[in-house]
């Protein structure tokens, strides 16, 4: 008997098999070592734009690696059907303002990188500028060439170098100023006005704050803008994109103790908290004055008082994450002539946003301290897109005084009577995407306001008011 029989057809093909393996191995190594085929012809790159723009730059701060602009990216597309290689250098070589990275490579000459068919890379690109003793922005160029089997493109590479008075963890001179309209002022790491004496920032001044950085003032500061030349307060990215994001810096934040202080004709934006004011004044009625002066942007509050004595005429508060107004444990606080506005849409406000409390309180809503309030609002708007933009929290032992009239105000609950007061009326402002709250042309706020004595005769632009005023910082 044949044991193997029913086997036979089988082993006849194992046997086979195990003589060939071995050149099996040897013709697939051999495939796997074939050398790619690259494109070899002439191309074009698709390039996501033929210039990569950073706006302004401050310049940088000698014995400094501050600043360095933020970071672009922007991308190359191979659009041939095959891999091709491409080299890139910059045309500065190493003394070039501008520093790039393409697909994980940084240069200033990246030799050879292979680009898949139909695919792309990124390229990342940050400038440094150095000083140029100019009054303004000063262009800075330079471009990263682009070379494929020979043939050369241009990438183009733009920033305004702006020159700077830098201020690194200062403490500012008593008696001192600012008043240089061409070159601004930049607070890196914080800036003091020191306790018992006084700073002045004159008009046309521009003050940029880096990350993290606060303008304190414990003795007394003076803004002294004008309605044709502002003081500007705002984050250390001197760009038209910038303009409108909040949280860049901390904000002016004047400690206990400090009184006395003016701001007029300024723009505090982009920052935390724009004007924290902390703690009763001591030997003067307000720890501060405002006027014609826009808080906007800020991440938290644009104004917030703790306890302290604030007054504000022909002042806008707008556009905060969570209050345009905090008053917070008490306080005493005026409002002529006041627009507060919140329609923002990079944060998600469950309450309202302008709110009044006599206390603090814990985490779990317990008084842990109260103090006297008093507060009065007149011919001044608290809109926002909520349903009920008054937040009143009344608890403890201490006084809450109020008196508000000829205000427009968004309420529910309308907590502050009186015929003079126009509740949940649309105010018109003519564009708050663009930041315009100047009353449209059917606004409710025109010439629905009270006669205050004294009168307030200008707005906030400097217009005049005249006869029955336009509720609100604007007159149309």
């Amino acid at each position: 008997m044949n044991l193997f029989g029913n086997l036979q057809p089988y082993l006849c093909v194992i046997v086979p098999l195990r003589k060939i393996l071995p050149f099996i191995v040897f013709v697939l190594m051999l495939a796997s070592c074939r050398k790619e085929r690259f494109f070899e012809g002439k191309t074009t790159l698709s390039i996501a734009s033929d210039t990569v723009w950073f706006d302004t730059v401050f310049t940088r701060q000698a014995g400094s690696t501050y600043p360095i602009s933020v970071t672009q990216i922007t991308w190359i597309k191979n659009p041939e059907s095959q891999t091709v290689k491409a080299s890139f250098r910059l045309g500065g070589g190493i003394k070039s303002a501008y520093r790039v990275n393409v697909d994980g490579i940084p240069g200033p000459v990246i030799n050879e990188v292979e680009i898949p068919a139909k695919d792309s890379v990124f390229v990342f690109v940050q400038c440094s500028l150095e000083a140029n003793g100019q009054t303004g922005p000063a262009l800075v160029l330079d471009s990263l060439m682009m070379e494929v089997n020979g043939r050369e493109q241009k990438m183009f590479f733009g920033a305004y170098g702006w020159d700077a008075h830098y201020f690194r963890a200062a403490s500012l001179p008593c008696g001192g100023f600012w008043d240089d309209k061409t070159k601004p002022y930049v607070v890196v790491d914080n800036a003091l006005v020191p306790a018992g004496c006084s700073f002045t920032i004159k008009e046309g001044v521009k003050v940029y704050c880096s990350a993290r950085s606060t303008f304190y003032v414990a003795g007394k500061l003076f803004v002294e803008g004008t309605s044709n030349s502002r003081v500007l307060f705002t984050g250390d990215k001197p760009v038209s994109a910038a303009r409108t994001l909040p949280n860049q810096w901390v904000g002016l934040y004047f400690t206990v103790g400090s009184a006395g202080n003016s701001i007029k004709y300024a723009d505090i934006q982009n920052a935390a908290i724009g004007i924290r004011v902390d703690s009763l004044p001591v030997g003067s009625p307000d720890n501060l004055v405002l006027e014609n002066t826009k808080v906007q942007y800020c991440g938290q509050a644009c104004l917030a008082g703790i306890t302290a004595h604030i007054r504000a005429t022909n002042c806008l508060f707008a556009q905060s994450g969570s209050y345009s107004f905090l008053g917070l444990l008490g306080g005493k606080y005026d409002f002529r002539h006041c627009t507060f506005a919140s329609y923002v849409n990079y944060t998600t406000r469950q309450d309202g946003h302008f709110a009044l409390t006599n206390t603090l309180r814990d985490g779990n809503g317990k008084i842990l301290d109260t103090k006297p309030l008093e507060c009065n609002a007149y011919n001044s708007v608290i809109y926002g897109d909520l349903l009920e933009e008054l937040l009143i929290d009344k608890g403890g032992s201490a006084a809450f005084t109020t008196d508000f009239s000829g205000n427009l105000m968004k309420s529910k609950s309308k907590p502050f009577a009186g015929p003079t007061n126009i509740y949940n009326r649309d105010p018109l402002f003519k564009n708050i995407n663009a930041g315009d709250f100047t009353p449209d042309t059917l606004s409710p706020l025109q010439n629905a306001g009270i006669l205050l004595t004294p009168p307030v005769t200008i707005d906030l632009d400097g217009k005049p008011r005249i006869g029955v005023p336009d509720i609100g910082a604007f007159e149309r």
